[in-house]
């Protein structure tokens, strides 16, 4: 009887100690371009070579560290994909508390030739966590949950979701990540794929110029939401994208919906503290354009579509009570602000708008608008007019607007909008508590901490420069006189003030 008591005690105890997560503690794992997969891979000078080998032999929670170089099926070390003889993905994490860990060592000084491809048709990867990394050839969260990539770098395009399955990729976060590509037709794309946060995201496209993004059916754009909701941007930046001669022109950001089924309905999706800058056609063209939509299907918040072509913002179709706030926008030609006919029965709000600068209305809304200032421009309103707080203010010369990111203290638009707020957008302070997903505590509030200088900006510069040199990737000096052009510089020097003191420490 007392043995057979010590034996029952003892099975308690590792009951207990592998519920506690004793039994589970994360193992750290080292790989390298010059690593040995035959060697232990447990520490910095002993590490494995592919990630084939590593992924294979770590548990679900555990950390991969990358030191530095490039990765690829070429040289032996391979890509985190399912494609390729040395590549593999790794494993799920056993919770969204205790992910798998990959990240490099010294971020910025790891490269993955051959992209990101997360998930397959067949089986859903989740919990994991991918930081200090940057890829090339793209990424590809394809089927998936609670998947967070931080500080990393895709050239080539991003995107979450697909058309061939319909498991869904919910509750990812992308944070703090930078995207950019050539000949392809859209940069980045939540498809089909709801719940998920964008948080400080950096967009540029060099032009597709292939048939696939050219004629009917195939726009060109940065960001699109696609058959989704509950879907959270926030402190997105779409900078300087361009189109190739015979690319199809659509806009910065966008969105769509092509699908009847209920697992795609469209809405409350939202565009929080984003700015388009320099765009080739409109900044933001939000039609989604059949199919039910969920209510409100809408809503963008501090938010700047500057110096865009064809006009800064087009709202369309079966959209329904959008909420509009607090807009800073100038076209080249076009309307600044356009919400089509067919939306003024199914309700909507536009307030705390300037809209400066037009080839034809200031505002053609078929909402009602409130407290909006429409100076510089010959035609201020089409379809309906301003209801209350009405200005004819040019922004540009009254001192309400020196830079894209904020309403001037003690100006004519400072404060005298909706409830005391301003009119116009104020892109200065960060959305979301960093880390936070979908329905978290805090994931889409507005902090207090400043968004600028803007984080990882000399990383950034270092690795989407090397396909231009145009825009903030310029060698010119800044407006202040203090070194060459930063992201930051760039963004708050558009209108041709030198940046304020204080940005930087």
């Amino acid at each position: 009887m007392k043995v057979k008591s010590l034996l029952h005690t003892l099975v308690l105890t590792a009951i207990l100690l592998i519920s506690s997560g004793a039994a589970t503690a994360r193992q750290t794992h080292y790989l390298s371009p010059n690593g040995n997969d035959a060697a232990n891979g447990l520490e910095a000078d002993t590490p494995w070579r592919s990630f084939a080998h590593a992924f294979a032999r770590m548990r679900g929670g555990d950390e991969l560290l990358l030191l530095d170089g490039e990765y690829s099926d070429a040289n032996g070390t391979g890509a985190m994909h399912f494609k390729g003889r040395y590549s593999a993905q790794p494993p799920s994490g056993p919770s969204p508390e205790n992910p798998t860990l990959v990240r490099a060592r010294s971020p910025g000084k790891v490269w993955v030739l051959g992209g990101l491809f997360v998930g397959r048709k067949d089986r859903k990867d989740s919990n994991i966590r991918i930081e200090g990394i940057s890829f090339d050839s793209g990424g590809a969260l394809y089927n998936t949950s609670h998947i967070t990539l931080k500080n990393c770098g895709f050239r080539g395009g991003l995107g979450i979701g697909t058309n061939d399955h319909h498991e869904g990729n919910t509750d990812n976060l992308v944070e703090d990540v930078w995207i950019w590509a050539s000949g392809e037709r859209i940069i980045a794309i939540n498809y089909r794929a709801h719940q998920n946060v964008w948080r400080r995201v950096v967009i540029r496209g060099d032009g597709c110029g292939t048939s696939a993004c050219s004629g009917s059916g195939n726009p060109n754009v940065g960001f699109t939401v696609y058959d989704s909701r509950d879907v959270s941007i926030q402190n997105m930046l779409i900078v300087d994208r361009i189109l190739a001669p015979s690319d199809s022109p659509y806009s910065d950001f966008a969105v769509a919906q092509h699908t009847a089924d209920e697992r795609y309905y469209f809405g409350r999706n939202e565009w929080l503290g984003t700015i388009s800058l320099n765009s080739p056609d409109i900044g933001y063209y939000m039609e989604p354009d059949s199919g039910q939509t969920i209510d409100p299907t809408i809503k963008i918040s501090n938010a700047v579509a500057w110096n865009a072509r064809y006009g800064g913002f087009n709202f369309a179709r079966y959209s329904t009570n959008n909420l509009i706030e607090n807009i800073t926008s100038s076209s080249v030609e076009g309307d600044v602000i356009r919400v089509a006919p067919e939306l003024g029965a199914l309700g909507g709000t536009l307030r705390n708008v300037i809209a400066q600068g037009s080839g034809r209305y200031a505002i053609n809304s078929a909402y009602p608008s409130s407290h909006v200032s429409t100076g510089g421009t010959a035609r201020a309103f089409n379809q309906s007019q301003c209801r209350t707080g009405c200005y004819r203010n040019n922004v540009l010369s009254d001192g309400s607007l020196k830079y894209l990111t904020r309403i001037e203290a003690a100006s004519p638009l400072k404060g005298k909008g909706f409830d005391g707020s301003d009119i116009g957008a104020n892109v200065v302070l960060r959305y979301g508590v960093d880390g936070s997903h979908f329905g978290q505590p805090g994931y889409n509030a507005l902090t207090k901490t400043s968004l600028w200088p803007w984080p990882n900006e000399e990383r950034i510069k270092v690795e989407m420069c090397r396909d231009t040199k145009r825009g903030f990737c310029s060698s010119d000096k800044r407006l202040d006189g203090i070194g060459l052009v930063t992201l930051t510089s760039y963004i708050w020097e558009a209108i041709g003030h030198p940046l304020p003191k204080g940005i930087y420490p």
